[in-house]
C-alpha cells in the first residue's frame, strides 16, 4: 500500500508530515470537507513544526484530539517526524481511539 492508498482507503481530509530537522510540514489535502478546520488551523496552519513536537513530547502516541466529528490524529514516525492526521468520524470514544492505534501502526510500516 502507498501513501495514496492509505489515505484513500482511510477516508483522511488531511495529511501532514512534520519533519524537526527540516523544521517544515508537508501537507496533503484531499477533496474532502471537514466540519471542523479548528483543529488543522491550531496545530498545523497558525502553528510551527517545534510547537507541534512540544505538544506531544512525553506523552502516549498516538494523540487524539477532536472537534466535534473532526479528529486529529498525531502519530511518531521516529524521533524527527510526526504525521498529523485529520478526519471526520461518527464513531465512539473507544473505536476511534482502536482506529488511531491501527493508523498508528500502518503509517509506520508505511513510512519506516
Amino acid at each position: 500500500m502507498n501513501l495514496e492508498e492509505f489515505i484513500e482507503k482511510n477516508s483522511i481530509a488531511i495529511f501532514v508530515k512534520a519533519d524537526f530537522r527540516s523544521k517544515r510540514f508537508d501537507v496533503i489535502k484531499k477533496d474532502v470537507a471537514l466540519e471542523s478546520y479548528d483543529l488543522y488551523e491550531q496545530l498545523i496552519l497558525y502553528s510551527n513544526v517545534d510547537n507541534l513536537f512540544e505538544s506531544v513530547s512525553g506523552q502516549r502516541l498516538p494523540r487524539i484530539w477532536s472537534q466535534g466529528k473532526t479528529k486529529c490524529v498525531i502519530c511518531q514516525i521516529n524521533g524527527e517526524q510526526l504525521v498529523a492526521l485529520f478526519y471526520d468520524t461518527s464513531m465512539d470514544v473507544k473505536e476511534n481511539y482502536l482506529f488511531a492505534k491501527q493508523l498508528d501502526v500502518k503509517m509506520k510500516e508505511l513510512l519506516l
